[in-house]
């Protein structure tokens, strides 16, 4: 979700969910983990949504959908890639929005490679590491050394926080540099995001979706109309997800393949569109958002680095004066921030009392801490 969005939050209200045409629960239990959230769910059905959940349990909340489609555990990647190349092969994506609200017409480095072309890998894989170098993912852009200085500066302190894997940013992937991105609003260039995305999720078909998920094709195609029909200009799908994906080993790319879904067919930021992340408020979204974890401040905002000594560093390492997005008003959050905690003690003059903020060196969560005492 931050990758896709630019933080880690669910995208809307769950009252909101109540406007929605359709509604496809996944990974998640929601009619019994979230009873009361689930009354929106609820009254988008009374309104005449259509309400599918994919699960490999039949549960309370198959019993009140309108149909439960069975799917093999950890297979989901599957059926939501096989879903965005329906969406791409069949023209079925909302052209105004992809072409004005998403990056589908930006070209990407000419160093990218994806996965058909390294034999399963995607360019920047460090063997030594098992890790990827995110350089060659960015975008193309038209004055190049201003984005790889913008890069350099943004990551100020990642080593030190690198084994932390925390939420920093509420984000992930490739860092946005103060570069001005190229763009083909046709779409037809092969290194757009659009023609980068069909190509890698050509490879998912409903026939692949039967042998992998064991999701019938008929069932498939049901679920490929649901969401489509109610979809694009006026009418909106929700996704709902919880534990079921996020705490699966590959939840994360579950919940990013969803968002490229929702962006491609307009549901983003429309009423009853979005993806709602259903989580327990007091242990996993309360880490975050209150938060709890070492490396958070409230809001998504890291915890400052040794190497971020001023104010200004502290804010360049998030965003760059240049970068569009959530993230670009970055200083306005860090300021509301210090300001409601130390009142008129936090000036200008004084960087905002940001030297009141103690800084982190490295991994320092329970986790690691206790890691590192057992060695």
């Amino acid at each position: 979700m931050g990758t896709s969005f630019g933080r880690g939050g669910a995208t809307q209200s769950l009252q909101d969910m109540a406007n929605a045409d359709c509604i496809v629960i996944q990974g998640s239990n929601m009619a019994e983990c979230h009873p009361v959230g689930f009354q929106w769910v609820t009254e988008a059905k009374a309104r005449g949504a259509r309400v599918i959940h994919v699960d490999p349990r039949f549960t309370r909340t198959s019993a009140v959908s309108d149909k439960h489609l069975p799917i093999r555990a950890g297979s989901d990647i599957v059926l939501l890639g096989a879903l965005i190349n329906h969406v791409l092969s069949n023209d079925l994506w909302f052209h105004e929005y992809v072409l004005h609200y998403t990056n589908a017409a930006t070209l990407i480095s000419e160093d990218f490679e994806d996965a058909e072309d390294l034999d399963g890998i995607f360019s920047g894989y460090d063997p030594e590491t098992g890790a990827y170098h995110l350089k060659s993912w960015g975008y193309q852009t038209e004055d190049e050394g201003q984005g790889e200085r913008a890069d350099e500066k943004r990551n100020q302190g990642h080593e030190e926080r690198a084994q932390a894997g925390g939420q920093q940013y509420g984000s992930g992937g490739a860092p946005v540099g103060s570069g001005t991105p190229v763009r083909d609003e046709t779409l037809q260039h092969p290194r757009t995001v659009f023609q980068i995305l069909k190509r890698h999720f050509s490879r998912y078909t409903p026939e692949m979706v039967r042998e992998t998920c064991g999701i019938s094709e008929e069932d498939f195609d049901y679920l490929a109309r649901s969401v489509t029909e109610n979809s694009g200009r006026e009418r909106t799908t929700c996704f709902a997800y919880a534990v079921g994906w996020t705490q699966h080993t590959l939840g994360a790319q579950f919940i990013r393949t969803a968002s490229i879904l929702q962006l491609l067919l307009g549901n983003m930021g429309r009423p009853g569109g979005g993806i709602m992340a259903l989580r327990g408020h007091a242990t996993i979204q309360g880490s975050t958002d209150i938060p709890t974890l070492f490396n958070l401040l409230p809001g998504y905002l890291p915890m400052p680095s040794v190497t971020a000594q001023s104010f200004s560093e502290y804010v360049d390492g998030i965003r760059t004066t240049s970068q569009k997005g959530y993230w670009a008003n970055a200083e306005a959050y860090s300021v509301n921030l210090l300001k409601a905690w130390w009142g008129d003690a936090a000036t200008a003059e004084n960087d905002w009392a940001y030297d009141y903020i103690p800084r982190i060196n490295g991994a320092h969560g329970t986790y690691q801490t206790l890691m590192s005492m057992l060695k």
